[in-house]
């Protein structure tokens, strides 16, 4: 093959052309998570303005919903800018064939908000309604930015997305235990089912945190401390809720005072996961310079290959080579001595950095995936047996160590006997 590209060489930069255009779409999908995560936020004030409203029959908030309206408007019309474009029929790429079908059930959920505003200027809705309504919107949208993650080919990007992910399901979790405790403290008690819910939010957030300190950088560490140690009027509220004790002060009062404490608190949190978000981007980045000094290499090796065309074919000896016979042969296809072990440091070197990454991104997928089997063996013991959220977590707990087994396994148990049986009718 004397006068040839060799072809390793040629997949190898055809393997780093690929990397850098998935870098560059995760890029895009770095901007796209940034802008999900400022609608997600201004739906969650948007719905916790319309709880109040509705909690308060109408006299407080009335000149907030226009402006929380127009807020989410405008997000949303950033989400459509960073959208990626509809491919044509020609150019279709399988592997965007879940992202895409989240996009769209993202985009049918929010199309739904404008009749949901109307239902509650006109008290259509309870507040739990309402707020179902809300939360069922926001969940498709942190649905696509889960979606997102198994995109990224980057262990430190995944690492970045998942901890992202986690810190935005917490959120929304503290989001919907401001709107329970809002209707509760409004009505002046809470219910034992609001009681047991806030329980369960509570509980459920520290989970998501949890997962998300696992993956976080330094600095938003640093700021979840700071927030995590300036809640003790949240807390002492969270009391009044969860062991449904008389509240202090009249139903309005303390409903507002709830809301604010926990506005401030989700406003902390906000602070954070634009932190994440900016630290998400500079990990994108940082993998496309990375990519880009490599194809600088590439560059002067493949100049030099170019030079070298028309030089007789070489046969070197290479000694100490992992996965070779020491002094074993390699056929150069014309190269000189040097550049063919320099062909073959770059194939290595290659073969090396892509197994370190999969094997990381493997281990983060595996506890991404472990994750939604909990949660869909929780849903299921919800929905057989009535429990409740926490009810549910804490039936896993108990079997899980009742037979000395990970929770994971009990809950994949669960599913492999669900799968099994049809459904019942009734």
């Amino acid at each position: 093959m004397s006068g040839t590209l060799p072809a390793a060489h040629s997949w190898l930069l055809a393997s780093q052309q690929c990397e850098r255009v998935g870098l560059q779409n995760l890029l895009q999908t770095g901007r796209l998570t940034d802008v999900i995560s400022q609608l997600i936020h201004e739906l969650q004030r948007e719905r916790g303005a319309s709880n109040i409203w509705i909690c308060s029959q109408g006299q407080l908030f009335g000149d907030e919903l226009p402006l929380r309206e127009k807020q989410v408007s405008q997000a949303i019309n950033s989400l459509m800018h960073q959208l990626p474009p509809l491919p044509s029929a020609e150019h279709a790429w399988p592997g965007n064939r879940r992202l895409f079908s989240r996009i769209a059930t993202a985009l049918h959920a929010i199309s739904e908000l404008a009749a949901l505003r109307e239902g509650v200027r006109l008290f259509r809705f309870t507040h739990s309604g309402a707020m179902d309504r809300f939360s069922y919107i926001i969940r498709q949208l942190l649905n696509l930015v889960f979606e997102t993650i198994d995109t990224a080919t980057d262990r430190d990007v995944s690492r970045a997305q998942i901890a992202i992910f986690t810190f935005m399901q917490g959120k929304e979790l503290a989001g919907q235990e401001r709107a329970i405790g809002s209707a509760g403290f409004a009505a002046g008690h809470f219910s034992p089912e609001q009681s047991e819910k806030i329980v369960s939010l509570i509980a459920a957030q520290e989970r998501c945190f949890t997962s998300f300190v696992q993956f976080a950088d330094a600095q938003s560490l640093q700021k979840w401390r700071q927030v995590s140690s300036n809640e003790n009027d949240v807390e002492r509220l969270r009391r009044i809720a969860c062991t449904r004790s008389q509240p202090e002060a009249e139903g309005t009062e303390m409903a507002l005072r709830w809301f604010q404490l926990m506005s401030r608190r989700i406003d902390g949190l906000k602070s954070i996961e634009d932190g994440l978000a900016q630290q998400l981007m500079l990990r994108c980045r940082d993998s496309l310079r990375r990519a880009a000094d490599a194809s600088s290499g590439e560059a002067a090796l493949q100049q030099r290959v170019e030079q070298l065309k028309n030089e007789p074919a070489y046969t070197v000896f290479v000694a100490g080579n992992e996965g070779m016979a020491s002094g074993g042969p390699l056929e150069t296809d014309g190269l000189m001595p040097e550049l063919g072990r320099s062909v073959l440091g770059l194939v290595q070197e290659q073969s090396q950095r892509l197994q370190a990454q999969d094997d990381e991104l493997a281990a983060m997928r595996t506890t991404l995936n472990e994750r939604k089997a909990i949660d869909r063996a929780k849903a299921m013991l919800m929905q057989h047996h009535a429990y409740s959220e926490e009810q549910a977590w804490q039936m896993l707990r108990k079997m899980a160590m009742d037979q000395n087994r990970r929770m994971v396994d009990i809950a994949s148990a669960l599913l492999s006997v669900a799968a099994v049986f049809p459904p019942t009718t009734k």
